[in-house]
């Protein structure tokens, strides 16, 4: 029986993913639209562009879910499918692939098809996929597996913190004169993605070390354990990745802690020096 771990692109994994198991892995792209321009967020995407464009249009953009027939291609591809979602609290994708699976399944009632509603984005994701990776290698029944990525999920947790808020205020969701007034104090956001896959937020700092130490003391309350790995996403940020790793490590110790580039659909939000922190 072959196997397949798929995600839509905010899982930030770009140019494969290193499976431990026998499974195959895919992801699904999002897109971006800014003005008349469509960005399509796989391996191709110039997001040094994409996030010129952003800052230099004035007018709202938007994001768009994978189609059900891109996840259906992907799900006709092996007999048992374990896929991995944004919230679907903020996106359409999960609701796409639901309706991707209900086809697949129609034709091929013989596969087995599972989507995960992660109810969060970006590093939470990826532990999910590796955590799922897992136990396809320990040769774990499909049920089985499905039961214990339903658990693991409920068990991690996604912290973000933005400095940028010009993409808030041009699609309306703050008011133009306090986003102004909290860029010229430098006033970071500080959020985490509730049970219910909404955005939460937490904290308001004033500059970056206050902003990062804030983040590790909610991972000292949500239980972040020495056992465990934590992916930062970047959005040109390498040097704030790189000091929070130091910070999370002092307190922590033991803990494995990875940094990787924000894809698009994830450097959309985050903006500019924001980050997403999943563990």
């Amino acid at each position: 029986m072959s196997w397949l771990l798929v995600a839509d692109s905010s899982c930030e994994i770009k140019g494969g993913f290193p499976c431990v198991s026998s499974a195959q892995f895919a992801t699904v792209p999002l897109k971006i639209r800014i003005g008349d321009q469509e960005y399509v967020d796989d391996d191709n995407l110039d997001l040094e562009e994409m996030l010129q464009a952003m800052g230099s249009f004035d007018g709202p953009s938007s994001s768009a879910c994978p189609s059900p027939e891109e996840w259906a291609a992907q799900f006709e591809q092996a007999d048992h499918v374990l896929a991995v979602t944004m919230t679907s609290a903020l996106s359409g994708t999960y609701n796409s692939a639901v309706v991707a699976r209900d086809l697949v399944l129609e034709a091929h009632p013989e596969k087995k098809i599972y989507i995960f509603d992660t109810l969060s984005i970006g590093g939470q994701m990826v532990l999910l996929l590796r955590y799922l990776d897992q136990l396809i290698a320990q040769g774990l029944p499909f049920e089985k597996i499905v039961e214990k990525g339903q658990a693991y999920n409920k068990k991690i947790h996604l912290l973000f913190t933005l400095a940028s808020f010009e993409n808030l205020v041009k699609n309306g969701r703050m008011n133009r004169v306090v986003g102004m007034i909290a860029s010229k104090l430098n006033i970071r956001a500080i959020g985490i993605a509730s049970e219910k896959g909404k955005i939460e937020l937490l904290h308001k700092a004033r500059g970056e070390v206050r902003t990062l130490e804030k983040v590790v003391e909610e991972m000292q309350k949500l239980g972040l354990s020495p056992s465990r790995t934590v992916e930062i996403s970047q959005c040109k940020n390498e040097k704030g990745a790189q000091l929070l790793r130091s910070m999370i490590q002092a307190n922590f110790p033991g803990v494995t802690v990875n940094i990787r580039p924000c894809c698009g659909l994830t450097s959309y939000y985050a903006e500019e020096s924001g980050m997403i922190i999943g563990f």
